[in-house]
């Protein structure tokens, strides 16, 4: 059993600053699933050597602007298809187009996030979204905090005016 009262303390909001698919490396940003459902295809999906427990933990996210790469109008703007959105990003040998977008959101204040849709969700027969947060572009009033027990804020990003 875990000894609570000596463990040390959880960085929910970690970010380890690790290239993924909408980041190159050095970009601080987070990524979560839209609902339980998705949150589980996807630790079943990246969880490949079953090393890793499950942990569930909510969020509450205001943003003001994002940019939803799960609604075809958007896609279509940035001459993106679906297939453009799963394409491996491991071993690329230059940032692929999805890293690029995001390094452009976190180069700016205006648009904090980008929603797309989740591969893992599809491969499991349904349709989910994740929602990638981008530190660096969080100003007031949005915010990201991690909810705990009776709604109480266990830790949070906003930049401070």
């Amino acid at each position: 059993m875990l000894d609570m009262i000596n463990a040390p303390s959880v960085d929910f909001l970690f970010t380890s600053g690790k290239p993924y698919r909408f980041n190159t490396a050095g970009i601080e940003c987070i990524y979560f699933a839209e609902n339980e459902k998705t949150a589980r295809a996807e630790y079943e999906r990246h969880n490949l050597r079953g090393d890793q427990p499950l942990t569930t933990y909510f969020a509450d996210v205001h943003i003001s602007h994002l940019l939803d790469l799960c609604d075809p109008r958007t896609r279509k703007v940035f001459k993106l298809t679906l297939t453009d959105l799963r394409k491996a990003w491991v071993g690329a040998a230059r940032p692929t187009s999805t890293q690029l977008i995001g390094r452009a959101v976190s180069a700016q204040t205006r648009i904090a996030a980008i929603r797309f849709p989740s591969d893992a969700a599809r491969r499991s027969g349904f349709e989910g979204a994740n929602l990638v947060i981008f530190q660096s572009s969080l100003t007031p009033p949005d915010f990201l905090e991690i909810v705990g027990p009776e709604g109480k804020v266990l830790q949070r990003w906003r930049d401070e005016d």
